[in-house]
């Protein structure tokens, strides 16, 4: 089979996979109503995708790169944890077995899994950029389409850009640290810092570093902003919902002028997507069992110690005794199941993790109670964040749904002690902040930390139990705590690390943490049904 054919295969198999799956058509959806958001009418009081209180005319040119602005930073995180499962799920499925017998190399592995990665993604783009040219006549500034003006920064910026994550997701997927919790949680904060250089230096001209080819949009913009509006201050920008705080003024934009200079810069960004799936091969091993280090001292001794067949008799057969089940005994023991539910969430963790989390817990007894809270809280409920990713897919992870879910009462029993072992984590990793908030007296914060602790496993659970995977969680976690504790947005601010916190944001966050319990156990009603 020629290699082309053998990188078409693999991308088949893969897109066809992925496309049937309800996370496509919901980040779809929601990147397409971004980009519904981001193109308000003139009668709007606010700008998504502006320059202070100008934008253009919409026609294909300002719609087209607009969305593409929209497009290249927002779903370059979401797109990451969407693709960044095709060799897991060959592992899970056994494939990977079948995979390692044939002649195929890893070279073409990594390079044809980046390749379904890159065409998954392109699909995406493709329906968004169709969705924008849908977008210019609803707003009808502009009926006549202009296909190059429109798809140009799709072409130039969105996608190179695309496959520079796709082949980031095998490489992460190679390598064992990275496959993950930690490496998802090292990518949000990679596109966090190239998020905030991008707003950094968003005015030069031709940035060669400029993954998300936003920066060569905006800085065109500002200068034809410029050009035509003196008193606009450059590196005045907005790519996200902005209150006009003056009347909308609008001008003709014509779009980048992609000299040859742009273009190439921006091609480069294919080679290095192409050498990050070749580095992603030299770590790959393919599922060859035969390439793990195998302990051959300790096999040998194992077999020496095993009786031969021949000189071993054959063993009698005993009369099988069951044992008769308790018909007065109390047959359920929460605090068991609650220890065994907290055996397993803790199975696998490293020395190293309970070391950081005896110097967070000593660090938030001794730290002044506002540093504690402001600073070391959100620190300290980022560390179980693969503990808390977990709930809910546990089952699932370890094929012990069937077992589980034939139990008696599993929805009653187990599910709650799943839910609290996941509670008594949060408890573990800020009781050092707790107890500083108890010795001074601050019973207002110590009140939204409980409601922290509640809420964190009842997001988690709920998440977990209807999508099925622990990566919903863990980038919603980070971006509602990104934007709450980090930030301080106070309507987001679950832990109540800002000084104005409000009691009723307790009861707020009750009610929110009772409707998420409320939909994990709709959930797990439906996975008992199947």
């Amino acid at each position: 089979m020629s290699v082309s054919r053998t990188l078409f295969h693999v991308m088949r198999a893969d897109f066809f996979e992925r496309s049937r799956r309800y996370s496509f058509l919901i980040t779809l959806g929601l990147t397409i109503f971004a980009a519904y958001l981001s193109l308000p009418p003139s009668s709007a009081d606010y700008l998504m995708m502006g320059l202070d209180h100008y934008r253009g005319i919409y026609n294909s040119a300002w719609i087209g790169a607009a969305v593409a602005v929209i497009c290249s930073s927002l779903l370059s995180l979401p797109a990451f944890y969407l693709v960044k499962n095709a060799i897991e799920r060959d592992e899970r499925t056994g494939v990977g077995q079948i995979i390692a017998t044939t002649p195929l190399t890893k070279p073409l592995y990594t390079l044809g899994k980046t390749f379904s990665n890159f065409v998954f993604l392109v699909v995406m783009v493709g329906v968004i950029a169709l969705a924008a040219g849908a977008m210019q006549l609803i707003r009808a500034e502009v009926l006549h389409i202009d296909l190059w003006a429109l798809l140009s920064p799709f072409i130039f910026s969105v996608l190179p850009a695309m496959a520079v994550i796709a082949a980031v997701a095998v490489l992460f997927e190679t390598i064992p640290w990275l496959r993950g919790t930690f490496g998802n949680v090292v990518y949000f904060v990679l596109w966090m810092v190239l998020i905030i250089s991008l707003a950094m230096n968003i005015s030069m001209r031709v940035p060669l570093f400029d993954l998300w080819g936003v920066q060569v949009i905006m800085s065109s913009m500002m200068k034809d902003t410029a050009a035509v509006f003196p008193d606009y201050e450059m590196d005045s920008f907005a790519i996200s919902m902005a209150t006009l705080q003056e009347p909308l003024q609008t001008f003709t934009w014509n779009g980048v002028h992609w000299t040859v200079k742009i273009i190439f810069n921006r091609i480069l960004w294919l080679g290095v997507a192409l050498g990050i799936s070749l580095l992603a091969a030299l770590l790959f091993r393919l599922f060859d069992p035969a390439l793990q280090k195998p302990n051959l001292s300790r096999d040998r001794e194992t077999l020496e110690a095993m009786p031969s067949e021949s000189t071993q008799p054959a063993p009698k057969t005993a009369p099988i005794v069951l044992t008769p089940l308790p018909s007065t005994h109390r047959s359920f023991y929460p605090m068991r199941v609650l220890l065994a539910e907290l055996r397993l969430l803790f199975k696998g963790i490293g020395w190293w993790w309970f070391f950081i989390l005896a110097g967070l817990i000593v660090a938030g007894i001794l730290l002044p109670v506002e540093k504690a809270r402001q600073y070391l809280l959100p620190i300290a409920w980022v560390l179980p964040l693969g503990l808390w990713s977990a709930l809910g897919i546990g089952e699932k992870r370890h094929n012990t749904d069937q077992l589980i879910y034939s139990a008696p009462h599993p929805l009653s029993r187990q599910f709650p002690m799943v839910w609290l072992a996941g509670v008594i984590a949060s408890i573990i990793a800020g009781v050092g902040v707790a107890a500083n908030m108890i010795l001074a007296g601050d019973w207002l914060h110590l009140m939204a930390w409980a409601t922290g602790a509640l809420f964190i496993p009842s997001l988690a659970l709920a998440l977990g139990v209807w999508s099925g995977s622990n990566k919903l969680f863990e980038v919603v976690y980070m971006l509602w705590w990104y934007a709450g504790p980090i930030n301080h947005v106070e309507s987001l601010d679950f832990m109540g690390t800002g000084a104005n916190f409000q009691v009723n944001r307790v009861f707020i966050y009750g009610l929110l943490i009772m409707l998420l319990l409320a939909l994990a156990v709709l959930g797990r009603k439906k996975q008992l049904k199947r």
